[in-house]
């Protein structure tokens, strides 16, 4: 995945970019850039898994345009300009699709649980930069949701170190900063599921 996310990044207009070693939003593994030149931001997404490809391009629905284009194929996509898709030269093991990349299954209940617990990590990661010595309003109710995972999420942000998010004075690029830690914290978040099954319903929001 991250060759092919190298690879794909070298064929688009892309001199500023904040790598991505993870989805802090989805259940599936990635690798992926958001390339920051100017107005014309692009985005660059490899998954593990080809379904994750309609599952997460169903968040960009309503955005796509004239000025905002969308190519990809099996387990990939690039969104950006229309001059910029248009222009994706993917290798030949990740041939491009046609324009249609497919409608999205519903997520199983491990992808459901995994993708709202990652949600949870992604804003407890940002509040914990922000607040560290401050204890979240919700802890108790994540905690019997997702057990393990607050503590986890903020080992794993002191072994990051927060002066390196904190450093980052555009918030929106935080998520690429935190994504080191999203696959650890994956693996906490499948224990957690192995813990509870689906004896829990995790909160709404994730995707599918």
């Amino acid at each position: 995945m991250e060759n092919l996310a190298d690879e794909l990044r070298a064929t688009v207009p892309c001199t500023r970019a904040d790598a991505l070693l993870d989805d802090l939003a989805f259940w599936d593994t990635m690798r992926g850039f958001d390339c920051l030149d100017g107005d014309a931001s692009t985005f660059i997404r490899v998954y593990a898994h080809t379904a994750s490809v309609p599952q997460t391009l169903a968040e960009w629905d309503g955005t796509f345009g004239p000025e905002r284009a969308v190519t990809g194929g099996a387990n990939w996509y690039v969104i950006g300009t229309p001059a910029t898709v248009s222009a994706v030269k993917p290798p030949g093991e990740a041939p491009r699709t046609a324009n249609d990349l497919g409608s999205p299954v519903p997520l199983t209940a491990e992808q459901d649980y995994l993708t709202t617990c990652m949600l949870y990590v992604s804003s407890e990661s940002q509040r914990y930069v922000r607040h560290p010595e401050q204890r979240s309003a919700s802890a108790d109710q994540y905690g019997a949701l997702f057990p393990g995972i607050t503590a986890a999420v903020h080992a794993a942000v002191d072994d990051l170190g927060r002066s390196k998010v904190t450093q980052i004075t555009d918030e929106d690029r935080w998520i690429a900063a935190l994504s080191v830690i999203g696959p650890q914290l994956k693996e906490q978040c499948g224990a957690a599921y192995r813990m509870v099954g689906d004896s829990v319903r995790p909160v709404d929001g994730g995707r599918g």
